[in-house]
């Protein structure tokens, strides 16, 4: 089945902001809006960042490199902010943001940005801020937490390829290539 994503990404339907001025809130205001909306989920409140290059695929789930809770806010501040069409003129407003939840580990919720929305656009959607938040279709149940980077590195080479909702986060790699962001800003 083609998705609604798919189908803006090649230009055959227009995203929903399309033709209408979107007003991103900043990041405070998008992260209460996130918790508050995984609390009425019955979610836990506690947020992890991830991003493209923080998870594995294993034979049936996936498993996450977690950054330092700090320099993964601090990818998603910069993120948020890049990703922004007020703020930045590369960005096409008529494309939305997501904001996926992708599992529940240890009593955190395993969060990111997708700059594309694949199939993450079936629970809620800020029409205002031409953003889709996904707290229940893509929360996965068989995933892990890579303890130590030596399993991390391990897990990368031996995973299985198939396409999921994790491929569409947002590239830490990309976010320098693009934007400049450094570990260090």
């Amino acid at each position: 089945m083609v998705r609604s994503g798919w189908l803006r990404k090649w230009g055959l339907i227009k995203g929903k902001s399309a033709g209408r001025k979107v007003q991103r809130p900043d990041f405070e205001t998008l992260f209460e809006f996130w918790t508050r909306l995984l609390a009425e989920r019955g979610l836990p409140q506690e947020v992890r960042w991830i991003f493209y290059e923080d998870y594995a695929r294993l034979p049936k789930g996936f498993a996450f490199r977690l950054r330092p809770a700090a320099e993964a806010e601090r990818i998603a501040r910069f993120a948020h902010d890049h990703l922004d069409p007020k703020k930045n003129p590369l960005i096409d407003p008529k494309y939305p943001l997501a904001i996926v939840a992708y599992a529940v580990v240890e009593g955190r919720v395993i969060t990111g940005f997708q700059g594309d929305l694949f199939t993450a656009d079936e629970d809620v959607y800020r029409e205002d801020w031409n953003i889709y938040f996904d707290a229940k279709d893509h929360i996965l149940e068989s995933c892990t937490i890579a303890p130590d980077e030596a399993t991390w590195a391990r897990l990368c080479a031996e995973q299985p390829h198939f396409l999921s909702e994790l491929d569409y986060l947002v590239s830490v790699e990309a976010l320098r290539r693009q934007f400049g962001y450094r570990d260090d800003d």
